[in-house]
């Protein structure tokens, strides 16, 4: 068997510790993933120190808008709404059994017994509840 020590070109992880985001450069108590990619920008003015930036590494909040743009969905809103639909459906489904019941007690009570509707008559008025 061969042993599979070799590593990934570009190796997706997260960041190690607090770094400035290649997007946005906050360094904000977010996570960041290193892309693990060259992207050779550095940042400084003229008379200043100038700083070294070759890793492409990204905080989450530049990522989650990343991914937003190419039409995927944060997971933890998607069962969250899953999951109020789930309840929504069962509460129907027993309103909807409730009226069928309902219904189909007063057509066998209608049956039971010989009712003459006369049509020519209006029907009540319905009184406010």
């Amino acid at each position: 068997m061969e042993s599979r020590m070799t590593r990934l070109a570009s190796d997706i992880r997260e960041a190690d510790k607090p770094i400035y985001c290649s997007a946005c450069f906050n360094q904000q108590h977010v996570r960041h993933i290193d892309f693990d990619a060259a992207c050779d920008r550095g940042y400084g003015n003229e008379e200043s120190v100038k700083i070294v930036m070759d890793d492409l590494i990204l905080c989450e909040n530049c990522v989650k808008e990343g991914a937003k743009l190419l039409g995927m969905r944060d997971a933890g809103e998607t069962e969250a709404t899953l999951s109020v639909l789930e309840t929504e459906n069962l509460e129907l489904r027993k309103r909807t059994e409730k009226a069928e019941r309902y219904a189909e007690t007063m057509e066998d009570a209608l049956a039971q017994k010989s009712i003459r509707l006369d049509h020519r008559k209006k029907p009540r008025e319905r009184q406010a509840a």
